[in-house]
Order: C-alpha cells, then sequence, then structure tokens
C-alpha cells in the first residue's frame, strides 16, 4: 500500500502545534504523525512550512439554497449548483459540509415550501453518492417550528435510505415576530396575527421533537436564536443539545452551564460583530462561551476567522482550529471519523498559506479521504 508524506509543514494537532512535522496517509487514514521532515520524492511532499490542519467542518451553510435559487423564483440545475459549489468550498477549505435545508412554508421570511425542501435534500442526498462528489456532503435539516408539517417531513427525509447515517443534525427554528434575532424588529400586525395562528404547530412540532431524541439517540436537535436564560432551560428538557447563534450573552452562558456547545457565525468576527446587532462572536469567544465556527451565509469567512482571532491574541492556532473542526466534528458524533490531524481519523487535510493579511490566506492543497481533490501547490 503506497504511503503518502506531507512533509516540512507545521502541523496543528489538538493539542499542540508541531513545527517542522510530517503526517503520513496510507489508504485513505492519517496512520502517522512526526516531529521531523523527511527528503522529498514522488510520495514525499514538501509543504515548505505552511500549515497542515484538519479539513474544515461546516455545521450551517445556507450557500445550497441560495446558489439553487439565486433569485426569487429563478432555479438552476441541481447538477450545475452541486459542481460549482463543491470547488467554491473547497477554496475555502471545507471537507464536510452541513448544508441547511429549511423546511419551510415561508411563513415569515423568504418565500419557501416544504416540498422544494424535500426535493433540495433528495437531490442532494442524490448527488453525495455520485463518484464525482469529492466532499462529505450533509444536511442540516432546518425545522420551521411554525409551518404545519415541517417536522413529518424531515422524519421523511431522514429515512430516506440514502441519508443512512450515524448521526442525523436537525435544528428548531421560529423566525416570528417577538423573539429570537426578531425581539426588536418592527413587524405588520398581520405577522403577529399569523404569529397567534400558528402557536399551535409551534408547540406540536416541539413536542414531535422531544419524542423523537428519546427514541432515537442518532438525533441530535440544535436550538436557533435562543434570546434567554428561560428558552435554553426550556429546549433543553425537550432535549435540545447544541444551541445555535444564542442572540445575547445571558442565553449563551445558561448554554455553557447546560453543557451544550455554542455555536456562533464566522461572518460575524470578519465583519466585526453582528449584521443584527446581537451579541459579538468575539465577545463569547474571549469568554470562552463559545465552541463552534459556522460559516452561516459566508463558507469564505470560516478560516479567515481562525486565523484572524490568532493575529489579535484572542486564541492560540491550535485553539483557533478546534473551532471549525474537532469541536465541530464532536457536536454531531463524528470524532471518532474525522476533524483532527490524529492517527487513524480520516486524511481530510487540508494546507494553508498564511500571508500577512490574514483575509488572504489561501488554500493550497486539500486532502479528501486521502485523495488530492484541490490544489495550487507545485509538488515536487
Amino acid at each position: 500500500m503506497e504511503r503518502l508524506l506531507l512533509t516540512n509543514g507545521r502541523v496543528v494537532t489538538p493539542q499542540r502545534l508541531i513545527e517542522p512535522g510530517t503526517v503520513v496517509v496510507e489508504a485513505g487514514r492519517i496512520v502517522e504523525v512526526v516531529e521531523r521532515t523527511y527528503p522529498t520524492g514522488p510520495l514525499t511532499w514538501d509543504m515548505r512550512g505552511n500549515f497542515i490542519l484538519p479539513g474544515v467542518i461546516n455545521l450551517h451553510d445556507d450557500g445550497y439554497e441560495r446558489a439553487l435559487q439565486p433569485r426569487q423564483g429563478v432555479f438552476l440545475p441541481a447538477a450545475l449548483v452541486f459542481h460549482h459549489m463543491e470547488w467554491a468550498l473547497a477554496a475555502s477549505g471545507i471537507t464536510t459540509i452541513y448544508h441547511a435545508v429549511s423546511f419551510d412554508e415561508g411563513l415569515f421570511l423568504r418565500e419557501r415550501t416544504i416540498a422544494q425542501a424535500e426535493q433540495m435534500a433528495s437531490d442532494l442526498l442524490t448527488f453525495n453518492q455520485a463518484d464525482f462528489a469529492q466532499l462529505h456532503h450533509r444536511i442540516l435539516y432546518r425545522c420551521d417550528l411554525r409551518s404545519a408539517g415541517s417536522f413529518n417531513s424531515i422524519i421523511k427525509a431522514i429515512n430516506d435510505p440514502l441519508a443512512a447515517a450515524s448521526s442525523y443534525y436537525v435544528s428548531l427554528n421560529d423566525h416570528s415576530p417577538g423573539q429570537g434575532q426578531y425581539a426588536r424588529k418592527q413587524f405588520e400586525q398581520r405577522l403577529w396575527d399569523l404569529k397567534v395562528q400558528t402557536e399551535h404547530a409551534r408547540v406540536e412540532q416541539l413536542e414531535q421533537a422531544a419524542q423523537l431524541v428519546k427514541r432515537s439517540p442518532a438525533v441530535i436537535i440544535a436550538s436557533h436564536d435562543d434570546d434567554s436564560a428561560a428558552t435554553v432551560d426550556t429546549l433543553y428538557e425537550l432535549g435540545v443539545r447544541v444551541s445555535e447563534f444564542p442572540v445575547n450573552r445571558e442565553a449563551a452562558q445558561r448554554a455553557k452551564d447546560l453543557g451544550l456547545p455554542v455555536i456562533v457565525g464566522a461572518p460575524n468576527i470578519v465583519r466585526g460583530g453582528s449584521h443584527t446587532n446581537n451579541v459579538s462572536a468575539l465577545e463569547l469567544i474571549e469568554a470562552r462561551l463559545a465552541d463552534v465556527l459556522v460559516a452561516d451565509y459566508a463558507p469564505s469567512t470560516l478560516l479567515h476567522a481562525v486565523f484572524m482571532l490568532v493575529e489579535q491574541r484572542v486564541l492560540s492556532l491550535v485553539e483557533a482550529v478546534r473551532l471549525i473542526a474537532t469541536n465541530a466534528a464532536s457536536v454531531v458524533g463524528l470524532e471518532q471519523e474525522t476533524g483532527s490531524i490524529a492517527p487513524g481519523l480520516a486524511a481530510d487535510i487540508i494546507v494553508v498559506e498564511a500571508r500577512s493579511n490574514p483575509l488572504l490566506n489561501l488554500v493550497q492543497l486539500m486532502l479528501v479521504n486521502g485523495r488530492v481533490y484541490h490544489h495550487q501547490m507545485i509538488v515536487n
């Protein structure tokens, strides 16, 4: 069995930075990580002092929906979307991607339908089985609590044989007026009336989520836009075990007190704050109240946010990389498969050239299950 050696790199493991170091890959797995270099050769590639990191695991990405429907009511062929989306994700260092699919009737936000979500999920699962799919594609099943039938459709999608996986990731969303990120926003009276009319659907689907978690430990349920400690407590009692995008420090603190991983957005770091004037992701990270960074609506921000945190001396590189890899893998039960540069795990690896401006750092090489997918380096 041939071995590939990535040598003379700065290797970021979950515990420390190894420099210079070598990562040895065989049969799609990492078999050895050593603190030394080797002479270059056909299967010994000089990384020239660049960073060797685990591939990024992005637990929330809205790009699929936006790429499929670039304008309202305008849809592109799914095959074209997947083809171009993979290259964009690879350039951002992402090897495992959870595509957000909103099971939503478009009651409060953009026009959507549950039928459309079912088709999106089916198309994505089919694509992931194709020989030309290179990255690890998974689904973040977003349940709009006020769209009747949303949770039933998610259960149906999860039961699709093509969806078979060790875990399933579901988030509970409520974008109605007066709570979450919409607590202070002004809404028309008709939307307040609609909130009252859909309360029964919200209550019913929260109970469905609680029952599903009890009978299926493989299902991991996240909250979304938690706005108070009381909200976190209520959802925790129902079986929620991840807090995604808490809108204030109170909610994030309560989630941490309960042992829940807290997810924040990388765009928040790169932009210097929340676009909806909620709590700063940087503030939560500095207070050690955040565990995972996700792309949300901008996958290009993930790696750049990591290096910005290092440059600003908020975190060490080892700590910052955990936010987009090791910790993310743990949230969805993938830590025994990927998310770290460690022997026995999948060789999902990226090589990053660090430049003077962290916004210009470049992914020079990507391996997915040990196969070269993306590279700009001239190897040997």
